[in-house]
């Protein structure tokens, strides 16, 4: 229990830290001060600053996710929110993509997972297979415009209308699995 209680500080130490800094600008020692504990022990929960702030990615996504939303439309809107309150958050998620640490690798790959299921969840009656094409495909949307509207100054506003244009496109295949059910 102890050792959960020293993870739990250390993530919330450096989401703390994320939410202050950017991520390149975070040292480790200022997250294992932050979180009361060694630097070295801190090591030995995360391998790398990678893997702690993949691990901070994670959680941060699966808490977007489970923040209540009525409808594929409005888990968009939540996620491209979470995304412009946050943008050193999405910052850190595009700088860890081209980590070697398989630790954050693997983490990276669970937090795409945990995005894209929230988005399937609300478009679960297309089936899994046509659900999941769907949230793989609005996801991939949403991420390559945050990056343009993150990193070149677009317009944030637009990513919404886009992701909405996509919902619409998806309305009428979505109306036409419900009315096959009746």
């Amino acid at each position: 229990m102890e050792e959960q209680d020293r993870r739990e500080r250390i993530l919330a130490a450096a989401r703390a830290a994320l939410e202050r800094h950017e991520y390149e600008q975070i040292q480790m020692r200022d997250v294992a001060q932050g979180a009361g504990v060694a630097l070295g022990t801190l090591y030995r929960c995360f391998s790398s600053k990678e893997h702690l702030y993949a691990a901070v990615l994670l959680d941060w996504l699966t808490d977007v996710g489970r923040a209540p939303a009525a409808g594929v439309r409005a888990r968009a809107h939540a996620v491209i929110a979470a995304c412009q309150r946050r943008p050193q958050f999405y910052k850190a998620h595009v700088a860890l993509q081209s980590s070697a640490d398989p630790n954050a690798r693997a983490l990276l790959t669970a937090s795409g997972q945990v995005a894209r299921a929230a988005l399937a969840a609300e478009v679960a009656g297309l089936g899994p297979a046509r659900a999941d094409d769907a949230a793989t495909m609005l996801w991939a949307l949403i991420t390559s415009r945050l990056s343009q509207a993150i990193y070149r100054g677009g317009d944030l506003g637009e990513i919404h209308r886009i992701a909405d244009a996509f919902v619409d496109l998806l309305a009428p295949r979505r109306r036409g699995e419900q009315a096959d059910r009746s």
